[in-house]
């Protein structure tokens, strides 16, 4: 059960960070999928901690986003 609470709480923590990230840099969701290929839908359940993207998601959002001087 503790470790269940405790992925959960990382799936979150992603989500605050790339929501935050996202919107300093002025991101919309439609752009982040435009350049990454991972949908609206995910990204937005994402942000909100609902669920995890892949690694792969996770990779191509964050090589996206290291290109734009975010992380």
């Amino acid at each position: 059960m503790e470790m269940l609470e405790e992925e959960e709480r990382m799936v979150k923590n992603y989500g605050e960070v790339l929501k935050r990230r996202r919107k300093e840099r002025g991101i919309t969701m439609i752009e982040l999928f435009e350049r990454t290929g991972v949908t609206c839908k995910e990204i937005a359940d994402a942000e909100r901690g609902a669920t995890d993207l892949t690694e792969d998601q996770k990779w191509r959002v964050s090589k996206f986003l290291r290109r734009q001087k975010i992380i």
